[in-house]
């Protein structure tokens, strides 16, 4: 099983929440993806003009099953999935255009306040460290002190050739970051497979604008160090705080025994720009009744609509010191049906309408 190692130098901070939700990793099953990471690749499966309901049903996989972010599905159904991704589009290769698309869009999304660090190490550094809170079939090593610096993927021997569509897709979304936080494409110096070329070469080459080769002993990206070092426009040193402290309650209600309490609030961050955020979706989600989930949120002193309340308010503070929204864009993001409703909610949280 991994275990995630105590986080011990700054880029960390905003994630010292992990180990004691994870419970230093004892909580993360092996061999598996979290549903927040494959609700992601469904999002730009769907960009990619793929349709969601015949997606998942053709691996069998309902909705509820990734309502919960924190949710686990196993690593032959995870697999069966990025199968179905190539005959859904009738392209081997699409795999790389889904982690060209994957990105994370607001802070619902695990790991979007990452691209708030100083420079591109520290963004990667940081992604790398909740990694297993993605998926724990696979482990990324970043070695920034490497001539040039460098990602590896440390896969099992025996799995190297029924793991690639996974490690190509995860190897095009390191790639996809760098492009996105130096605003420029990333100067890739090098990028090895492990596994043979499963499409024409061309292609692979095309996307990450170097020649790939193939059948090495790791898979391993280079980064050039000018620009992995140079200073992010990016990045925001107050917001990447705002951001660490909102998660520190949750480990904090963790630590207190209040599973269900940290939980809840984890699911509804990620599930408030997704669906309507009920108790009962949320119940059904943990595999509780309402009734059972309602009275363990009182007994640990917040109720749901107060609990509610709160992620709300908190994700709010977040999206205005972010400063880059719209008030409807951010009532939407916040699972409001109307303007109105959020102005309200607003100004009772911070006594002042929004557009003040």
């Amino acid at each position: 099983m991994l275990k995630l190692s105590p986080t011990s130098h700054r880029s960390g901070k905003i994630y010292s929440w992990v180990n004691s939700f994870s419970r230093d990793g004892t909580a993360l099953v092996p061999d598996t993806i979290a549903a927040n990471l494959l609700v992601r690749i469904l999002r730009a499966a769907e960009a990619e003009g793929g349709d969601r309901r015949i997606m998942l049903a053709a691996v069998g996989i309902e909705e509820t099953q990734l309502r919960n972010p924190l949710n686990r599905l196993a690593s032959p159904l995870a697999l069966r999935f990025f199968a179905m991704l190539e005959q859904h589009f009738k392209d081997p290769s699409i795999n790389l255009r889904i982690g060209e698309r994957a990105s994370m869009q607001n802070f619902s999304d695990l790991g979007y306040a990452t691209r708030l660090e100083a420079n591109l190490a520290l963004v990667i550094e940081a992604n790398v460290r909740i990694q297993a809170l993605r998926q724990t079939m696979f482990r990324t090593r970043f070695e920034p002190t490497g001539k040039p610096p460098f990602l590896l993927w440390d896969c099992h021997p025996d799995f190297v050739n029924s793991y690639a569509p996974l490690i190509e897709f995860s190897v095009a979304t390191y790639a996809r970051l760098a492009r996105q936080i130096l605003g420029e494409a990333p100067i890739l110096r090098a990028v090895h497979f492990q596994h043979k070329a499963r499409f024409a070469p061309s292609i692979y080459d095309a996307i990450f604008g170097c020649a790939v080769e193939f059948s090495k002993p790791t898979t391993r990206m280079e980064i050039a160090a000018r620009q992995v070092f140079r200073p992010s426009a990016m990045a925001n040193a107050g917001l990447f705080h705002a951001a660490s402290a909102r998660f520190e309650q949750a480990a904090h209600w963790m630590a207190q025994g209040k599973p269900h309490l940290a939980y809840s609030y984890f699911y509804l961050s990620s599930e408030m720009d997704k669906s309507p955020p009920t108790l009962d979706r949320m119940a059904k989600s943990f595999g509780m009744s309402e009734r059972s989930l309602r009275r363990k949120l009182v007994d640990d002193g917040v109720p749901f609509r107060k609990l509610l309340d709160r992620v709300r308010q908190d994700l709010c503070g977040l999206y205005f010191m972010e400063d880059k929204r719209t008030l409807g864009e951010i009532a939407f993001l916040l699972g409001y049906s109307d303007l109105s409703a959020f102005s309200r909610a607003y100004k009772r949280w911070f006594g002042t309408a929004p557009s003040q």
